[in-house]
Order: C-alpha cells, then structure tokens, then sequence
C-alpha cells in the first residue's frame, strides 16, 4: 500500500528524529508521495504535490514571520504532504506564526527533536516509494496483457470483468452513464457506495464518457492491484463497450451539451437545443461544476460518481486531467445556494485528491456557460489566493470574483485604505493577522464562540484581537452603517484583490 503521513513518521530513518506533530494532527492519513529535503525558503514551485520537505530551518531562522506564513501557504496551495522542522541550535523552536499558519492553512508541521541524515530519511523512504511504482508497472503491464488477450478473443464487458476478478480477489462493477450495471462479478458496486476502499474510473469511448469502473480489493494488500485495473483497464473496456454498447443518442447530446457551453459566447438558440436535447429545460436551477485531477483519474471519477448521487439530472464529461458537469439542483438546494452538493463532494473521500469548483446558481439554460465558466474561475481563484480547500464554493468567493475584475486597481487600493486605514498602519504581519480575525468574525454572523473555534484560537484571544481591531477602529463596525463596507474591505485586502505594499 501507499504509505501514508503517519507511516513515514514511525520508519526508523525519520523515528530517531524523535518527530512530534505541531500541526495538522488530523492529517497524518494522507499519503506521501515522495520525500525531499531543502534549506530554501521558496521552494514551492519545484515540487509536484504529495512531499514530505524535510528542512534544517536555517532559512526559516532567519524569516521574519511574514515570510513563515507565506512558506505555510504556498507549500499548502502546492498540497505538501507536510514539513518536518529540525530544531537546535539554529531554530530552537518551531515559530508560533509558522504553526499558527499551518493550522489554519491544513498543513502537517512535524518538529524533529534529534538530528536525522536527511540523505539517508529520503533514500530509505522513496527507496520504499520506488518499489512500490516498479510493483504497480508489473501489476499494470499484467492487467493489460491479460485483457488484450481477451479482446482478442472477442470478449466483451462481462468476459474483461472475469479476466479483472482472476487478477484481484475482491468486486468489480461497470456502471454505465446512468448509473444502471453493465457487469458485474462479486458484490455490485452501486454509485453511491464510491467510499473509502473504493475506486472510481470513467472510461470513455470516442470522448464521450458512456461508463464508470468501480474497483474494491478484498484485502488492504491488493491495493496495489487494484490501482492498476483502475490506470490500464479503462482503455480495453473502451473498445468492448464500442463493440458491444455504442453512446446512446442521450449520451451523446449530452456531451453535445458540455461542449458547447464551455465555448465562449456560444449562439443562444445552439445551446438551447443542445439542453433540450439533454433532457433539460427551464425552471430547474443548475450549477456548473470544474474538477481538476492532482494524480490521476481515480479522484475525478470519485467526484463524477458523487454528483452523479447528488442529483439524476447530472450530465459531466472527464477528458485527460479534467471535469467538467452541469447538475440540475434538488429542491432543496434551489434557494440561492447549493449546500448539500459542496457537502455531499466534501464527504467524498478520494476527491481529496482533485481540486474541484461549484459555480454559482443559474435559473435559466442560457445561463449554464456562465456558471461553468465562473466554476473554472473560482477554481483558479482558489489556486492563485493558496486556499487549502479542496472543493470550492463560487459562491463564498463572490467578492474576490468582483474584485479581480474590477478595472481600476486605484480604486479599490483607496478604498480599502479608507476603511481598514488604522488597522493597516500597525504592519504588515499584526495587520493581516487582525483583519483575517475581523474578516472570520464578520464570516461567522458575528459569534465569537464560531468564530474562535475556526481560527483556533481561545476565545479569550478572539476577544482580545476584537478589542484591538474595534479600539483601532474607532468603533464595533457591527453596531453601525459601515458594517457592509468594512466587510468587503476585508475580503478585498485578504482576497488578493489589492496590492498591499501600496496600502
């Protein structure tokens, strides 16, 4: 299997750094793709996703914490496994703005008490890792002989799935786009049950995706297998299914559908016949959702498979890395929000391994461009602002869309000057520090006791900050007219949305 956080942590190599976990206890289940040491503070652009960054400190000793928070949020927007800290001499503690940060942004701190060679911790752990890949290229090179052996015979779905069970004990089921079961050997994997244990594929044929394989190991130990069906069976279904079940018509204007509402400016009168010919028409309430894979397609047919439990109505295409799906609102999600459907995808636990975006809700079907094309906004919104979210809601970032899009960067820099003026003329670290506070404050209606639990801090402290902010403000904002105005301030100053060497 994988090895996972909490596994690399108790290998001999890293245990005698006597490691103790400062942040992100919660996280230690997450699977470390590679292990790397460096002294460099910006480092996160070199990496993939998936490391352990193991460091010295001697950089971050000498970071001013500004400088710490930003190390924080780029290794957590680049989606780090986590970063191992040795202190000494050189950095006594781990900096409490650094652990702060790591809280808040998801990121796994571990503090190494004893002195390690990074060199060997690295050629020990991805010596491990390695083995692993070369395990899953043998297992992959296998399932393909074996399935093009059977192609060759003529087999179709049933025949592959039978070739897939001999290879892993465990059940294997092929779903087609409505959810309805192909084949199936085992127990039957309905689409609802994509879970821990589960692995979700689409497989497509001729770009139109028309099935779902969804793969469960009997054993832990045959994960690995199971992987491998996942990377190399897609493709020899593909040609069964094309053999065997072509798209259907509904399949296809389906797909029809996607393309043309992810065109820009597509004709009015083209899109409203592509929706009408995909089953949908107006009064409903739709979203557009944009799913991006961090390793692999397993994650997005985890997330396809979850939209498609959400709603009946859901029509989506994966190509290569990406998602892309139209999803008709249940009832009780119509009014201005879509909250059981960013739950019900933040419940999914493989799409932690994709980044994905829910655009803002539309009544019309002229009205579904517009809400793909905000997801896919929103998405990169999210990339570009470090949040550590996987599944973003368009929604809770409505102002940071309209700020990026105001023309007039003047503007925007005057005005939050204007409204934030005393609090931003404390510095740069104490300011952003209390205004994130005001900013979760106002977030949560105003409840301390909300607000104190999600910046982790004792309400006490909540308490203390708002007594600064509201001191240095002249008044408690939320007992005046201004209230409006100093909130979007906030998210303007926090969203990236000005410079903030100009304020």
């Amino acid at each position: 299997m994988s090895l996972s956080l909490a596994d690399v942590l108790a290998h001999p190599s890293l245990a005698a750094g006597r490691p103790v976990v400062r942040a992100g206890a919660d996280l230690l289940a997450q699977p470390v793709r590679w292990v790397h040491s460096s002294e460099v503070i910006d480092i996160a652009h070199l990496l993939r996703g998936g490391e352990l960054l193991l460091t010295g400190g001697f950089a971050l000793a000498s970071a001013d914490p500004a400088g710490m928070r930003r190390y924080v949020r780029e290794l957590s927007a680049r989606r780090v496994a986590g970063v191992a800290i040795e202190t000494g001499p050189q950095l006594p503690q781990i900096p409490p703005a650094l652990v702060e940060e790591a809280s808040e942004a998801c990121l796994p701190v571990v503090e190494l008490r004893g002195v390690v060679p990074f060199v060997e911790v690295a050629e020990a752990i991805n010596g491990l890792l390695v083995n692993e890949s070369v395990q899953r290229l043998r297992r992959g090179d296998a399932v393909a002989h074996a399935l093009s052996e059977e192609l060759a015979r003529g087999g179709g779905p049933d025949e592959l799935l039978e070739v897939l069970a001999r290879l892993l004990p465990g059940d294997v089921t092929l779903l087609d786009a409505t959810g309805d079961v192909i084949a199936a050997l085992g127990n039957e994997i309905a689409a609802p049950a994509t879970g821990s244990g589960v692995l979700a594929v689409p497989v497509s044929v001729q770009g139109v995706g028309v099935a779902t394989l969804m793969v469960s190991a009997a054993h832990p130990a045959d994960r690995v297998t199971a992987e491998a069906i996942v990377e190399r069976a897609p493709a020899a279904l593909a040609i069964s299914l094309l053999r065997s079940f072509p798209p259907s018509a509904a399949v296809r204007a389906s797909q029809a559908l996607l393309r043309i509402a992810c065109q820009p400016n597509p004709a009015p009168e083209r899109l409203v016949a592509a929706a009408r010919a995909a089953g949908m028409a107006d009064g409903a309430s739709y979203v557009g959702v944009v799913g991006r894979s961090v390793d692999g397609p397993v994650s997005l047919g985890a997330v396809d498979a979850a939209l498609h439990r959400y709603a009946a109505g859901t029509v989506s295409s994966i190509a290569g890395d990406e998602l892309h799906a139209i999803v008709v609102l249940r009832a009780d999600d119509r009014v201005g929000s879509c909250a059981s459907l960013v739950e019900s995808l933040r419940a999914t636990p493989q799409a932690v391994l994709a980044r994905v975006a829910v655009g803002p809700v539309v009544t019309d079907l002229l009205g579904l461009p517009e809400t793909l094309a905000e997801a896919r906004f929103a998405l990169d919104l999210a990339a570009d602002l470090g949040i550590a979210d996987t599944i973003v809601d368009a929604a809770e970032l409505a102002l940071e869309r309209l700020g990026r899009r105001i023309g007039d960067p003047a503007l925007l820099t005057s005005f939050v000057r204007e409204l934030l003026g005393p609090l931003l003329a404390v510095g740069p670290e104490r300011a952003r520090r209390l205004i994130d506070t005001l900013d979760v404050y106002l977030q949560c209606g105003c409840s301390k006791t909300e607000a104190a639990a999600r910046l982790h801090v004792q309400r006490q402290t909540l308490y203390q900050r708002l007594d600064q902010i509201f001191a240095l403000l002249g008044e408690d904002p939320t007992g005046s007219p201004r209230l409006a105005a100093v909130h979007l301030a906030t998210r303007l100053y926090l969203g990236g949305a000005v410079d903030a060497s100009a304020l």
